[in-house]
């Protein structure tokens, strides 16, 4: 039971799959709910929760049921708390609402009465800071999905290394939120190779490289690719290359992932290139070094449309998000894989 951030309408959910797709692990959706993603998966939750931006817990789940208080302390109380985690002492219960969800319930005094319930049937303690065990209840539209807590994304990490508090700032930098959500919707392998042909001063190489991957910038601006080593390096990581270069003649490599945000925004620079021109021409270029069967995941404006332009790669589009910038910019993400 995955709880999502609610920063986008797809993105979340989309980049959960793509990350369990990454891991090498089936899964299948069995419930999607506003912030909401439950899925059948021996995918491991901790390595799931290193690698997302975009959600806020991973757990076990255990039932749905109708956000009314009477049903929501029946499922509670028949769950057997015990087997869920070996001798747990101490315990918490968080009840979460989505938006406006359930108005009618006091989150608060539900959590309480829950604990007590609990409480009456085990030999645990209630502690709100630290606790053994978390059970999580999920109030999200008519429905409340109740789950244990097994892991928590560390979100706070991605405010960390917002693009203004790195050696060298470029105001057309990604989020690292949305940097990090691309990087596992082009299902990028820990320890493969990972390739940004448009990296600029390597934010969304940062991400890559975080989460394990071998990573590849490559940019038409020497200033850039300068900027990129000097931020790389700052954080530490080792495993790098960077190299001056045009995305539409890329040399001679074989990756296993890519996901890049070209230039085409305010801030940017195209170096003369007409923006479809642009793309028409790095599309087959950044086929050409992704592997049989790998993912791309590129950015492109709303007025671009990507997947005509794909038509005669090797490329076939499995994905298309929608995200609004500000009023006069929308930004597609789309997801290719390589035939």
């Amino acid at each position: 039971m995955f709880l999502l951030s609610g920063e986008h309408s797809t993105l979340p959910a989309a980049e959960v799959m793509a990350a369990m797709k990454a891991e090498h692990r089936a899964f299948k959706v069995l419930e999607q709910l506003d912030q909401v993603l439950v899925a059948e998966t021996k995918a491991n939750p901790q390595i799931l929760a290193s690698r997302l931006a975009m959600t806020h817990k991973i757990c076990l789940y255990l039932c749905t049921t109708r956000a009314t208080r009477g049903e929501i302390l029946e499922a509670v109380s028949s769950t057997d708390i015990p087997e869920l985690l070996p001798h747990p002492k101490t315990f918490a219960v968080r009840v979460k609402r989505v938006k406006r969800s359930a108005a009618y319930i006091n989150t608060q005094e539900l959590a309480q009465e829950l604990a007590g319930a609990i409480a009456e049937e085990v030999d645990f303690q209630v502690d709100l800071e630290r606790p053994d065990i978390e059970l999580l209840c999920v109030l999200s539209g008519e429905k409340c999905v109740i789950g244990v807590t097994r892991a928590e994304v560390d979100r706070g990490q991605f405010k960390k290394r917002r693009p203004s508090k790195r050696m060298v700032f470029h105001p057309s930098t990604l989020s690292p939120t949305l940097g990090r959500t691309l990087v596992n919707l082009a299902r990028t392998p820990r320890n493969g190779n990972f390739l940004d042909p448009f990296c600029g001063v390597g934010g969304i190489l940062l991400e890559a490289g975080m989460i394990g991957a071998k990573v590849i910038g490559i940019d038409i601006d020497r200033e850039m690719i300068e900027g990129a080593r000097k931020n790389i390096e700052t954080v530490g990581l080792k495993d790098f290359q960077l190299m001056v270069g045009d995305a539409r003649k890329l040399p001679a490599l074989e990756v296993d992932a890519i996901a890049t945000d070209p230039p085409y925004g305010r801030q940017a620079t195209t170096a003369g290139a007409e923006i479809n021109e642009m793309y028409r021409g790095a599309l087959p270029s950044m086929a050409s070094v992704l592997r049989k069967k790998g993912y791309m995941c590129i950015t492109s404006p709303g007025d671009v449309d990507l997947e005509k332009l794909a038509r005669k790669t090797e490329l076939r589009v499995i994905e298309k998000h929608e995200q609004r910038v500000h009023r006069s910019l929308t930004r597609n993400i789309y997801v290719f894989r390589k035939k």
